[in-house]
């Protein structure tokens, strides 16, 4: 298990190894968009991994061409969808624009 931050509503869950990360945001009670069904093909769960990015997977070739697709794109970004937790770190994320509920 490790502690998941969700940004920027503050909230704070424990996730475990292997859990998808749009998964465990839903879970956790934040407002995340997917259109997609988790296949990189939307970009709607685009997000900011701010802390741990080690504690994350690595990414893949369908993320990584979506992710040239998206405008804001930085070094942090990734697709909710296509991560999951490692468990060897904790992890914070900043959801974007619309998803960030605020």
């Amino acid at each position: 298990m490790t502690t998941l931050t969700i940004l920027p509503a503050g909230l704070t869950t424990e996730v475990a190894a292997g859990t998808n990360l749009l998964q465990a945001i839903i879970a956790a009670g934040a407002n995340v968009a997917t259109k997609c069904g988790g296949e990189a093909k939307c970009g709607a769960c685009h997000i900011f991994v701010t802390e741990g990015r080690k504690g994350v997977s690595k990414m893949g070739t369908a993320e990584n061409g979506k992710l040239d697709t998206i405008v804001g794109v930085g070094s942090k970004s990734r697709l909710a969808c296509q991560v999951s937790v490692l468990g060897t770190e904790p992890v914070t994320v900043e959801l974007l624009g619309a998803l960030s509920g605020f």
